[in-house]
């Protein structure tokens, strides 16, 4: 016997209620409050078979947590992806057969969210965070990262359930912002390196004053009934600054609607990937020289300079520290990689290298000073470093149990630790951070905004986003939280 549909279910069970209603008619008979209930106990049961119904027509979830449309002109799109559609699609202005159905599109998904699809995207974040990190363990920035996921979820669920409360038409209104936010946070969060390391602080304003650590406290002797000697303790605030990033994507008029639709997801993954690569490039590279910069040595930049432009962002990054502001903390190797050069870097730190048990102490290189390193005698065979030897498992997650990341965004250098302009940079280096010690603060996050720009019949993409990042003592030229070995040659 072939199982009936939901719909099929839903039809046949109001055939038996309207030839029920039609037979009290015929015999004039006033239902009795028990029939009454029971009916509409049974209408709410069918409403609830035929929205269940309706929500797995709109939308299913796709294998990385999402929820997706279903069919349509829109189809494969999620919320941020449609957000981007209305965008370019509404900012054109000549007309579309396509914008009116974004409302409906979007409605759907929303009406589609349920514990379960919160739960997994919740659980897809995590397991691609932990599998880009490779075998490192749970430093604290994954353990941050969960505490992010965490909250982002319990936010979700809240508007979910006042979504579900609500009788209105738009009572998925709330909901949409709150997941577009999510899932464009979740795409910049998963392909960054450097900023999941770090702790992450809302900017209600710009700029904002955070707090830092007490100074010392004095410990007396006491006894019963002695009054005790109190320390008045030195208090300190760093300052956030936030300072905004854009970039631009122009498209041309005669690009078809079709075309703009089947786009947006190579799009959005370009724009979140690009967003992500230069929020680890200017908290490690950020320099605000203009002559001679860390990453610009024999040449001159400024903020139109493409392509270099983000450096001058406002704020000096991770590399600046060592290489300029207090120079105590770096070393030049001048030398092939070794063993011991991780732990030059971690008595450089001193005091601040106590927390690498917890992973808050972190070693950050470019891709060849890594491979290099996995060549390392100590680590190379099985007989030496047993089955995560470098040569079968191909990675170094850790070096005398700190974490060591990769960035992309890690350059190789000159022989001076600065990145020579006219190229040449043939050596590495290796920082090494206590991540505790430094801030990033985002007043706004990733958005998107179109320009329609007549004069060039065409319609602009612009990304932007505003971030501050900086370092709690306050005082760059004698802050030992963070060190650098650089001349390590024979990398290239």
């Amino acid at each position: 016997m072939t199982s009936m549909t939901p719909i099929d279910q839903v039809l046949a069970e109001w055939k038996n209620v309207k030839s029920w209603v039609t037979e009290k008619v015929d015999e004039r008979m006033k239902p009795t409050d028990m029939e009454v209930k029971r009916i509409a106990n049974l209408m709410t049961g069918l409403q609830k078979i035929a929205d269940d119904w309706s929500r797995e027509r709109v939308a299913r979830v796709q294998r990385d947590g999402r929820l997706v449309v279903r069919e349509g002109p829109f189809q494969g799109l999620d919320l941020l992806e449609l957000q981007l559609a209305e965008r370019l699609l509404g900012a054109r202005r000549i007309g579309s057969k396509y914008l009116g159905q974004i409302p409906q599109a979007r409605l759907g998904l929303v009406k589609a969210f349920t514990d379960d699809s919160v739960f997994a995207w919740e659980e897809n974040a995590i397991k691609r965070r932990l599998a880009s990190w490779g075998r490192v363990g749970e430093p604290s920035g994954f353990n941050r990262f969960k505490d992010a996921a965490l909250s982002w979820r319990s936010q979700m669920f809240q508007v979910i359930r006042k979504a579900l409360d609500s009788t209105t038409a738009s009572s998925g209104d709330e909901l949409v912002p709150t997941m577009e936010a999510a899932e464009l946070w979740m795409d910049v969060n998963l392909d960054t390196k450097v900023l999941p390391l770090f702790i992450q602080s809302p900017m209600p304003t710009n700029p904002f004053d955070i707090p830092s650590q007490f100074g010392d406290v004095n410990w007396y002797p006491t006894a019963e009934n002695e009054q005790g000697t109190t320390t008045t303790v030195s208090t300190g605030k760093m300052t956030l600054t936030a300072y905004e990033l854009k970039a631009g994507v122009p498209f041309s008029d005669t690009l078809e609607e079709d075309a703009i639709i089947a786009l947006v997801p190579e799009l959005r993954r370009n724009l979140a990937m690009n967003g992500a690569e230069v929020i680890d490039d200017v908290m490690l590279n950020g320099d605000t020289t203009t002559t001679n910069g860390i990453n610009s040595d024999g040449a001159t930049i400024s903020k139109t300079t493409a392509g270099k432009a983000q450096w001058l962002l406002g704020f000096d990054g991770l590399i600046h520290l060592p290489i300029i502001d207090n120079t105590a903390q770096r070393t030049a190797h001048s030398s092939t990689i070794t063993a011991g050069l991780f732990n030059k870097n971690l008595r450089l730190l001193g005091k601040y290298a106590a927390p690498a048990r917890r992973g808050d102490v972190v070693h950050l290189s470019d891709v060849n000073t890594l491979i290099t390193a996995m060549t390392i005698a100590q680590v190379e065979t099985e007989e030496k470093f047993g089955p995560r030897a470098t040569i079968s498992s191909g990675e170094l997650a850790s070096v005398y149990g700190v974490p060591y990341i990769l960035s992309e965004q890690f350059k190789l250098a000159d022989t001076d630790g600065k990145v020579t302009n006219s190229g040449g940079n043939t050596v590495g280096r290796v920082l090494t951070v206590n991540t505790t010690q430094w801030r990033v603060g985002f007043r706004r996050e990733m958005t998107f905004e179109a320009d329609r720009e007549p004069g060039k019949s065409q319609t602009t993409l612009y990304v932007s986003f505003r971030i501050a990042f900086g370092e709690r003592t306050g005082t760059r030229s004698s802050a030992s939280h963070t060190a650098i070995q650089y001349d390590i040659s024979g990398v290239t």
